[in-house]
């Protein structure tokens, strides 16, 4: 029996499938070819980092000179250098990826939560969608590393001119017209675990000895163990029986092994700061530039781990032998994330991270994103938010709706002030800031029954976008892995509300013709 195939190609599909993604990546590419202002920005924030990568290697290249052996025929035909002066140029080299490849994984980053992990990586590789749109236009995958590195370039001043120009989008097309906003808060955990005062002394202890043990190895310094590795080890297992200990005899069970985790971390520092002091003392420019750079990393990063153990056994002091209550911007809280703070928020159970505000439109567009480092009153920042919106979509919003968390008399007059008709507080504080004509009328009771509209979109961030727990560490870094993931969510939306727009407007053709 003879096989007929019906495509020349013996591929499954001849076209792109019909899936989420495919529309999600024509809007993408619909969206860029509008914005043809954006690509130049991406290609500046790649330029900016491969300057900085070129300093890096002129750098590299100047102490290389300065530690060669005196080999005149050598040295006729390296070019002098000037190290004062970093690059301002870029030369040819191998071809830079694409600007628009940049900008299609960067939102794809922000809607499946990572380009680089194995799901990730799988994924983009068997997905067809991603071929369709990429072979058209003669890109190809990128490697994963240097896709990584890429994103990591564009700079978050990029995403806010592309979450500007979505939004001007909505206001061409009529998606919405942002007259109306709703603003909340939510706890978001931080790429970190949970904060405990004995397993980050042991962690900050061990770190320490471990970069010694590396300078050692790299024949940077040396010296005799001694009783270190005994000492590493016993804070350890103490900081484990630590966090075991249960029962009725628990706390004095603690306090007794806390003071002898204290004594030994006690005796383990004192060698340590003695062997780091004298490395910052020695001269490393007789190393070669590479193990200098090394050097100074491991350096620096065991100094550190020094300084958070002496902050951790000073915490344990404090709280457990003193019975003091050490505040917050004095406390260690985390060794992979320092910018990230305990968010405590009503009777929700605490976190370790950040406390984003959300700022969410009628049509259930996000249209800002306030995030400040530490446990931030939701107060502080409404005043600010409905500036940022009124910057971006040009207009000051008429209706403004937000919990109980965000009233204060001085909120609400800068609000009305700024040009806001209608502000409602919902809650018993913000009825008592609120004139009783004003809080009764039907207006002001339909505003507050739609607040609840944004509880729904934290919870639609949270379950459909990864934005419960971020992957990223630091305050800035954060704030660049949510604007993606709030840009990647405006997308979804846009594609819904049109097609919610175009089958309104048939139901209403239809209508009319069958009335007619």
């Amino acid at each position: 029996m003879e096989c007929i195939f019906l495509f020349p190609n013996y591929q499954l599909f001849s076209t792109t499938p019909d899936s989420d993604l495919a529309d999600f990546a024509a809007e993408m590419l619909a969206f860029i070819d509008r914005h043809g202002e954006l690509l130049p920005l991406i290609d500046a924030d790649l330029d900016a980092y491969g300057l900085r990568k070129k300093a890096q290697r002129a750098r590299q290249r100047q102490a290389a000179r300065a530690v060669l052996p005196a080999l005149p025929a050598l040295l006729s035909n390296i070019p002098e250098a000037e190290p004062s002066v970093a690059p301002r140029t870029l030369e040819t080299g191998r071809p830079r990826m694409p600007a628009l490849v940049v900008f299609l994984f960067l939102l794809m980053r922000g809607r499946y939560g990572s380009v680089s992990d194995q799901d990730a990586c799988e994924r983009f590789c068997e997905y067809k969608t991603i071929e369709a749109v990429l072979s058209p236009r003669g890109l190809r995958l990128p490697s994963r590393q240097a896709l990584v590195d890429n994103l990591n370039a564009v700079t978050n001043a990029t995403r806010q001119a592309i979450l500007d120009a979505q939004l001007q989008d909505c206001l061409t097309e009529e998606l919405d017209d942002f007259k109306e906003i709703c603003v909340d808060s939510t706890a978001v955990c931080a790429n970190s675990a949970f904060p405990n005062d004995a397993s980050l002394a042991a962690r900050s202890l061990q770190r320490a000895f471990i970069e010694l043990w590396t300078l050692r190895e790299q024949g940077v310094v040396t010296f005799t163990d001694g009783w270190m590795p005994s000492w590493k080890n016993t804070i350890v297992c103490l900081a484990r029986d630590i966090n075991m200990a249960r029962g009725k005899k628990a706390p004095s069970k603690r306090r007794k092994l806390y003071r002898k985790m204290l004594d030994t971390m006690d005796k383990a520092m004192a060698p340590m700061k003695e062997l780091y002091k004298t490395l910052f003392a020695e001269d490393a420019a007789r190393l070669a530039p590479q193990l200098q750079a090394k050097r100074e990393r491991h350096l620096l990063d065991g100094v550190q781990a020094l300084v958070n153990a002496w902050k951790a056994g000073n915490q344990i002091r404090r709280r457990v032998f003193n019975h003091e209550a050490v505040p917050m911007d004095e406390k260690l809280l985390s060794l992979a994330d320092a910018d990230a703070a305990l968010i405590i928020k009503g009777d929700r159970e605490t976190v370790l991270g950040y406390r984003p505000g959300l700022a969410r439109s009628r049509a259930g567009f996000i249209v800002d994103l306030a995030l400040d480092k530490g446990n931030t009153a939701d107060s502080g920042v409404l005043v600010k938010t409905i500036e940022a919106v009124t910057g971006r979509v040009g207009d000051v919003p008429e209706k403004v709706t937000t919990d109980d968390g965000y009233a204060s008399q001085k909120n609400r007059e800068a609000a009305l002030k700024l040009g806001v008709k209608l502000i409602t507080f919902s809650g018993a504080k913000g009825k008592k800031i609120t004139p009783a004509g004003e809080w009764d009328s039907a207006e002001a009771i339909e505003q507050r029954a739609r607040r609840s509209a944004v509880e729904s979109l934290m919870a639609v961030m949270k379950d459909g976008y990864f934005f419960a727990r971020m992957r990223r560490c630091g305050l800035e870094n954060v704030r660049a892995e949510m604007l993606e993931k709030i840009i990647a969510y405006n997308v979804d939306r846009i594609l819904m509300v049109r097609a919610r727009k175009a089958k309104e407007a048939q139901e209403q053709e239809e209508k009319m013709r069958n009335t007619a």
